[in-house]
């Protein structure tokens, strides 16, 4: 028995989508696996060493730890809006 274009058609379809399924969830498994392994070499000590070079530093001299001031970077004060402004302008205007 012959089939007809549209059935096999539909058929090609199907196991195009069945392929991308199988790919993507590959990628993720193959990604989740990643992740765990890099997650059991990190322990919670890791992340921040008590005998860093910048800790050690910075207690001696018992100054404040400021990276920002460090590298010359001040803040900037709080922006005021302009007091000539009569009306919000994250709205559209009122149409009279």
């Amino acid at each position: 028995m012959a089939e007809n274009p549209r059935s096999k058609e539909g058929l090609q379809r199907v196991q195009i989508g069945l392929t991308g399924l199988v790919g993507v969830l590959l990628l993720v498994g193959l990604a989740n696996i990643a992740v765990q392994r890099v997650g059991e070499g990190i322990q919670p000590t890791d992340a921040f060493p008590a005998n860093s070079t910048a800790n050690v530093a910075n207690a001696t001299d018992g100054k404040p730890n400021d990276p920002l001031g460090d590298l010359g970077v001040t803040p900037v004060p709080d922006l005021q809006p302009d007091p000539k402004l009569n009306k919000p302008m994250d709205r559209e205007p009122a149409q009279n």
